[in-house]
């Protein structure tokens, strides 16, 4: 897995893998190093396949009209059910 490409369902290209992370609970996720020199973390359940390349599925952009007191923090784009005011991914108030 280290040093495959991760590419978005929209053809965006994320970066490349730099590691695999495990979890107490058994959660699995990649950690992936885009161009900027910035590392991100793709969990598992967001690969939609792998063989050449690890392909993911595209994240929400900001604007995409789901912010606010949607399903995703208006912030960070990590997902939230409507009822919470503080992202639980960034901590950022959602009013």
């Amino acid at each position: 897995m280290v040093g495959k490409t991760v590419i978005e369902t929209s053809g965006a290209v994320k970066g490349k893998v730099k590691d695999v992370m495990f979890d107490l609970g058994g959660g699995v996720a990649f950690l992936v190093e885009g161009d900027d020199g910035k590392d991100s973390q793709v969990a598992l359940s967001k690969v939609t396949g792998i063989s050449e390349h690890v392909v993911i599925e595209t994240e929400p952009t900001k604007d995409s009209g789901l912010s606010g007191y949607g399903m995703t923090c208006k912030f960070c784009g990590a997902p939230k059910s409507p009822e919470e005011r503080w992202c639980p991914s960034c901590g950022r108030s959602q009013t």
